[in-house]
Parts: C-alpha cells; sequence; structure tokens
C-alpha cells in the first residue's frame, strides 16, 4: 500500500481500513466537527477520473434524497489532487452481511431483524424512485450494535444523464436478475430479485444459483431455475420461486409482499415468531436496533477485523453452511448507483394467492390513515341520509289525526 496520507480535503486520515482494485478505504476524523468517518478515495484519471467524481456526487445527492436510519449517510464529496475524487461517508463498526454468512454465525431470528431492516432501505429508495442495482449481502453492513445499514448507492439509476456506456453491466452477476444479464434495465423488480437472492443465501447458506465461475453462474440463471435445498419446506420453495421467477411480472409486487409470506413460511418457534412480526409493525423511520445474537463461534474462523461502511475489495462471498467447505462466489464489487422516472413501490400491490389483500403492517396495527377517515366520513353522512329519509316516510305514511 502507498504512504499514508496526511490529509484528505480537510479530514484527518488515521487508518486504512478496506483496499480493492479501484481504490483505499481511510478511516478519518473531521476536525470541525469532531467526528470519525470512512474516506473512500478512487484511483482514476481522465475520464475515469471524471465519472469516478460524478458517480460519487450522485451518491451524495441519493444519501441527502433518502436521509434514511438504515442507509449510510454520505456527508461530503470531493477531489483530492495528488489521490483522486473521494467521498466522506458514515463510518459504521460492524461487519457485512456477507462476513456473517460465511461464518453462519447468526440465530434465525436475527436473521430475519436484519432482512426487514434491510428492507425499509430498499422500500425507501424504491419510494423515491431509486434503483439500487446492486443489492447483496456485502452492500449490507450490520453494525456492533445491531443496527443494518445498506451502503454503495454509487451505481444506482436515475434518469440523470447516464454515466454508464450503453449495454455496460453494472452489478454482481449472483445477484442479478435475469433481464438485467440480458440487457434490460434496471427496475425495483430487479432490486427485489437481488434481494430473494440475499435472502435466500442467507437462510440457507447457499446460492439459488450455483456455478464455479462468472460465466456458468450468469448461464445458470438465464437457462436453469434455482436449486432448492433438499430440506426447504413446500411453501419456502412456493415464495423463493416466485421471488426467483424469470418474467419481472410473475414476482412480488413489493418487498413486503416477499417477506411477510417468507416468514409465515419459515418454522419460527411461538416466541420469535411474535417478535419478528412484531418488527413489521414499524414504522420505517424507527431505526430499530436488533440484537445481534450469534451462534457458538466455531474454532476454526479466524476473528475478521470490523468494516467501515464503505469497505471494497470484498469481490466474492463463500456460501458458510455449517459442516459445509466455503467455496467462492463469483460477483464484481464496483464503484456504485442510477435514479428513473418510475411510480414509487405501491404498497397496495398484488400479493401471492393464498395471502390475502396486500398490507404494509402486520395485523393488529391500529393506524387510521387520513383515507380511512374519509371513508368513515361518507358513511356517516349517508347513515344519516337514510334514516332522515326513512323518518320522512314513516311521517308521510301515518293515518290523519
Amino acid at each position: 500500500m502507498a504512504d499514508l496520507p496526511k490529509n484528505i480535503g480537510r479530514y484527518l486520515v488515521k487508518r486504512p481500513i478496506g483496499q480493492g482494485a479501484m481504490g483505499v478505504v481511510y478511516l478519518a476524523e473531521d476536525p470541525l466537527l469532531k467526528r470519525r468517518l470512512a474516506l473512500k478515495v478512487v484511483r482514476a484519471s481522465g475520464e475515469e477520473r471524471e465519472q469516478a467524481l460524478e458517480r460519487f456526487k450522485r451518491e451524495a445527492e441519493i444519501s441527502a434524497q433518502l436521509n434514511h436510519p438504515n442507509i449510510v449517510t454520505v456527508y461530503d464529496v470531493g477531489d483530492e489532487p495528488a489521490l483522486g475524487p473521494f467521498i466522506a461517508m458514515e463510518y459504521v463498526e460492524g461487519n457485512s452481511l456477507g462476513k456473517f454468512i460465511r461464518d453462519n454465525s447468526l440465530e434465525l431470528e436475527t436473521k430475519f431483524g436484519i432482512l426487514i431492516q434491510a428492507m425499509r432501505a430498499l422500500r425507501a429508495a424504491h419510494r423515491h424512485a431509486i434503483v439500487h442495482r446492486d443489492v447483496k449481502p456485502d452492500n449490507i453492513l450490520v453494525a456492533e450494535d445491531g443496527r443494518v445499514k445498506l451502503m454503495d448507492f454509487g451505481i444506482a439509476k436515475t434518469m440523470a444523464p447516464r454515466l454508464t456506456n450503453a449495454g455496460e453491466f453494472l452489478g454482481s452477476p449472483a445477484y442479478s436478475a435475469p433481464e438485467l444479464l440480458r440487457g434490460g434495465d434496471p427496475t425495483p423488480s430487479s432490486d427485489r430479485y437481488a434481494f430473494a437472492v440475499t435472502s435466500f443465501e442467507l437462510l440457507t447458506g447457499q446460492l439459488p444459483h450455483p456455478g464455479t465461475n462468472v460465466a456458468a453462474v450468469i448461464t445458470h440463471i438465464l437457462t436453469e431455475p434455482p436449486v432448492f435445498p433438499a430440506g426447504m419446506s413446500g411453501d419456502m420453495t412456493k415464495v423463493f420461486r416466485q421471488a426467483l421467477a424469470q418474467d419481472p411480472e410473475e414476482r412480488p409486487g413489493s418487498l413486503m409482499d416477499f417477506l411477510l409470506p417468507l416468514v409465515d413460511a419459515y418454522p419460527l418457534d411461538p416466541n420469535s415468531r411474535t417478535r419478528v412480526n412484531e418488527l413489521f409493525r414499524h414504522d420505517d423511520h424507527a431505526g430499530d436496533i436488533v440484537p445481534l445474537r450469534r451462534l457458538r463461534p466455531s474454532a476454526n474462523i479466524p476473528p475478521e477485523p470490523p468494516t467501515a461502511a464503505t469497505s471494497t475489495g470484498r469481490t466474492t462471498a463463500g456460501l458458510g453452511v455449517r459442516n459445509t467447505p466455503v467455496r467462492p462466489v463469483p460477483s464484481y464489487t464496483l464503484p456504485s448507483a442510477v435514479k428513473i422516472e418510475l411510480e414509487p413501490e405501491s404498497p397496495t400491490s398484488t400479493r401471492p394467492p393464498g395471502h390475502g389483500q396486500p398490507r404494509d403492517r402486520r395485523p393488529g396495527s391500529s393506524e387510521i390513515t387520513p383515507l380511512t377517515m374519509v371513508k368513515w366520513f361518507i358513511a356517516i353522512l349517508v347513515a344519516g341520509q337514510l334514516i332522515w329519509w326513512f323518518y320522512r316516510l314513516l311521517n308521510s305514511s301515518a293515518p290523519p289525526a
């Protein structure tokens, strides 16, 4: 690694916390605001340098729009002449979800708590017409206190001027929807597909489309159905088969329409199910903290240093099933995001058969919406009119005295 810079912009560099083919991530301190942060610096020159800076600016804009407790906050963007473009981001001590999957070190209830928090972050992006385009375990950070942060919006899709060449693929193939691999446009449905793959890997320890290299994985995604573990229940298989459908129109219409049936289908004990269901009732901006309940650590798994919110260089994700050798999963780690003009994800999208009407909250929620109040008001007016009409009818039909 090159000599440690003393300053990047106004920030005091402490130490490197990550390195990849495209750049370095440093732990730094803001001397003005007295806070720690992560600085991602990209090595680039010429046109690539300009594109990297534009992507960082876009990521900062997206972060400012979303301002969500489950999305990593971006503080600043700049260009250090001697180093390259940089982005200053929230520093969160913890590890990526990919690390936890590789270690197989989380209890089941904690896994669902992580998925619910990640769902809130992604749903917030969709409601702002932003498609992440690179949802995967290595872009989901789990902090030491249990808070979950979705990161790396650098390749998110927007309708702003294109920052990629026509036909260029950005993302991680193992988690990419078939339509993206065929050159189609990213949509909320393709993000939901990636979220389903992430959920599948977290709960089973394996990917739905296996392969020994990138080409094999892509071929399997495009030509073969998902591979389900032998012990997976029929209900869970049904949920994942729909979520991983080749045709985007056949997938659940919202993240909630996927995650609720998944929780319903999973064999949780009653107490765990109650606690998980309670998380669905909370507001998207509640910023819940789910305690990290770890399984007993394996003696052959070495500890890994804390990961910054913007760590780079994570190019593989192991399957991490207990008693199963860890195998590399082909994926790319690229600079991140892009906004498209699309309808925000509807909370009333079609649910899978057998699950009733769409819902964004679990039964028992006492929320009274403006629409509900209007319906009540109209019902009262109609009832009053009927009573008045019936009273007039009785009086008019009564015999004269």
